[in-house]
């Protein structure tokens, strides 16, 4: 299979075996490929370049404690190059998901490192194998040709990993990770002028979107029992719930509550940026990578639009205190995890009580590992992205003392994209999502826009899901009386607590009974709320975040 696991792959990543002192140059080979890696040692670390075109891109080395995952430095991840027509590549995803039939979610194909090359996750990689039975790699290219595939090839994981965060490879619909193969639609401009002040439970009128019903998270329900309870009624429960969005920093929208050049929403006082710069202002710069992450996942979490062409637009919990920390312009955020570190650290000291993190690192970071394990003692739900294509779940993710993310479609069946392992604990909806559509406008012109079609994916947006569910957990029990319950034995039973309840409380997922790649189940937001809190010195903490898998996290 010359196209896929023989030369081409070769050329992807030349292996450069002589050992050579640290500090010396690389000695580059000839290649007529535009893209391939090659990698050397000095007897203590290994390194790697990345040659993209004319640009070299030194891509960091995966460090694991986890015997489980001693080979991912050695994974890669399969690419189809297809026909330029938007009908033929349509043509090859529902040829795709015909194949993955029931037995998983995928909506969209992310993009990859060249025009009209498109990633296949990792995950749906593997079913196609295992369901269709596929020997070898040379079956596996001769499905994929059928489907309409011009080349099958194969690129390092790390490869592709540092072309994203990097923002080496941008293509004509946007940075890799943007482009999707859908029906793409202009996005419609909402009749609503300004944001419209978050109205009651009682009042959240619908249709609602999947993912917020029965079908995905249960919000719908869990919205409804606050309706009915006479204590929650009468003011937004979780009005005074802040949540940390450690990302991409925020862009003004009026379903985030923006107005005029200010938010009822959105605390940026309270927030900073962390990356490129320390600075009091965390607005997303609109640079290379993923310009408006940090808005989408936002609203996913306390957006509110009621008037929204088509249909009501809500977060997980409308109108819950987003605190924004910017930290990067990508979700791949290896090179920046110091900063991630310290705003984890600030969100503590800001009284933040959620922190969100739906971005993710091949390595783990020893200053993120303390700051977890500060956020844990302090009380704080740290809720993480699993991550998706790399078949792997990421960091901070795979460190304790966090919830860990996966993702599943409508119905609960597994999204393809996403990844898994024992890892994970939860999934949340993670594919065919609705979301706002960020704009970079001057400030004080707020964007409207939402995205007329439920496109969006990502684990983040189940991290959102998360963090949402959180926040409607801590406004049912009240955060002072949680404190005060947990305050002998200490705050990290919160965490703890809410965890072991979530993973009690979710639905099961359509996958095969006994797995241990996509945790307990669905996060079902409204169950959760029905359990009773445990008392005082029950609840088992965790090992520290970075002391290795913890079984009973």
């Amino acid at each position: 299979m010359r196209g896929f696991a023989g030369a081409t792959f070769k050329q992807h990543r030349c292996v450069l075996r002589q050992v050579e002192p640290e500090g010396v140059g690389w000695v580059v080979p000839q290649h007529s490929s535009p893209i391939w890696m090659m990698q050397r040692s000095d007897g203590r670390h290994r390194s790697k370049l990345l040659r993209v075109g004319s640009r070299n891109i030194i891509v960091p080395t995966v460090t694991t404690n986890d015997a489980q995952d001693s080979d991912a430095d050695d994974d890669r991840v399969v690419t189809v190059q297809l026909s330029q027509a938007k009908g033929a590549q349509q043509a090859f995803l529902r040829k795709l998901q015909d194949a993955l039939g029931e037995d998983a979610s995928l909506g969209s194909l992310t993009s990859g490192p060249g025009e009209d090359v498109f990633v296949i996750p990792g995950t749906a990689e593997a079913l196609l194998r295992r369901k269709l039975q596929l020997p070898d790699d040379d079956a596996l290219e001769a499905l994929l040709r059928s489907y309409g595939a011009l080349t099958v090839n194969a690129l390092h994981a790390q490869a592709l990993f540092a072309l994203m965060y990097r923002g080496a490879v941008v293509l004509p619909g946007g940075p890799v990770g943007a482009t999707k193969i859908t029906k793409i639609q202009a996005p419609a401009k909402s009749a609503l002028q300004g944001a419209a002040a978050v109205s009651l439970p009682k009042d959240f009128r619908g249709p609602y979107d999947w993912n917020l019903g029965p079908r995905g998270a249960n919000v719908v329900e869990a919205w409804q029992m606050f309706a009915a309870h006479p204590s929650h009624s009468a003011q937004l429960p979780w009005k005074d719930v802040r949540v940390a969005h450690i990302d991409t920093g925020y862009t003004e929208h009026a379903a985030l509550g923006w107005d005029g050049g200010a938010s009822m929403t959105v605390d940026v006082g309270r927030g900073s940026e962390h990356w490129p710069q320390k600075d009091e202002d965390p607005r997303d710069e609109w640079l290379p990578g993923f310009p408006g992450h940090g808005t989408r996942i936002s609203a996913a979490i306390a957006g509110f639009l009621p008037q929204a062409p088509g249909s009501p637009f809500y977060g997980v919990a409308p109108g819950v205190q987003i605190v924004p920390y910017r930290v990067t312009d990508s979700v791949i955020v290896d090179h920046v995890q110091s900063a991630i570190a310290d705003a984890i650290l600030e969100a503590v000291a800001d009284d933040c009580h959620i922190v969100n993190v739906s971005l993710g690192a091949l390595r783990g970071d020893r200053r993120v590992a303390e700051a977890l394990d500060t956020a844990y003692e302090h009380g704080l739900i740290v809720c993480c992205a699993a991550g998706q294509v790399w078949p792997r779940v990421i960091y901070p993710g795979r460190f304790n003392r966090c919830m860990t993310m996966g993702g599943v479609g409508p119905d609960f069946k597994p999204w393809a994209s996403g990844a898994t392992g024992r890892h994970v604990d939860l999934c949340g909806p993670a594919d065919a999502i609705r979301r706002v559509k960020a704009e970079k406008r001057t400030p004080g012109d707020a964007a409207q826009a939402i995205y007329p079609k439920p496109e969006g994916d990502g684990t983040s947006y189940a991290t959102a899901t998360c963090s949402g569910v959180a926040a409607l957990w801590l406004a049912w029990h009240q955060v002072d009386a949680l404190r005060e319950r947990y305050a002998n034995s200490g705050r990290w039973q919160i965490p703890a607590v809410f965890k072991a309840l979530a993973r009690a409380s979710s639905t099961p997922g359509k996958w095969p009974a006994g797995s241990n790649s996509y945790g307990s189940g669905v996060i079902n937001a409204a169950a959760l709320l029905m359990l009773e809190l445990p008392d005082d010195g029950v609840a088992v903490k965790a090992a520290a975040a970075d002391a290795g898998f913890d079984p009973n996290d």
